[in-house]
């Protein structure tokens, strides 16, 4: 197999955020620098029987997951920061879509199921630091939807 041509960098990426779980997504790619690794899993069940030397292995449902994103510190009550802290502290349904090649017309998207904000970073402050603040939120949600 030939090596591939078309990796990509997340520079470009984009993230937005839905209030209540229905109604237009909101740009939070300003105030954001990353969205962590999300792993999607299944429950699986296992047992043993008197014959053989292995288990037998049954797959169920999707489980729940949690998105991490990355997020510059700002006051400012329309960057990501302090839009998560809100829903955290209200118990807004908060739903999550990013796009790893940014904007460009037909890009693949992921999207979650509304779900809550579960954790969310309050700012370190480091007087030795030249560097921005960076805090974390985490929505666990039961579902992601990925669009090509």
């Amino acid at each position: 197999m030939a090596q591939t041509t078309g990796a990509m960098s997340g520079a470009a990426a984009t993230i937005s955020y839905q209030t209540g779980g229905s109604g237009a997504f909101t740009d939070i790619s300003g105030s954001s620098q990353s969205v962590d690794v999300v792993t999607l899993t299944k429950v699986t069940g296992e047992a043993y029987t008197f014959d053989g030397s292995y288990a037998v292995l049954t797959v169920g449902k999707n489980e729940p997951l949690e998105v991490v994103v990355n997020v510059l510190y700002t006051e400012s009550l329309t960057e990501g920061y302090s839009i998560m802290l809100t829903a955290f502290e209200n118990g807004t349904l908060i739903a999550l879509k990013w796009i790893p090649a940014g904007a460009a017309a037909g890009a693949d998207s992921y999207a979650t199921s509304a779900g809550q904000i579960t954790a969310i970073d309050l700012p370190a402050i480091d007087a030795s630091s030249a560097g921005p603040i960076m805090c974390s939120f985490t929505l666990r949600c039961a579902s992601i939807t990925h669009t090509v």
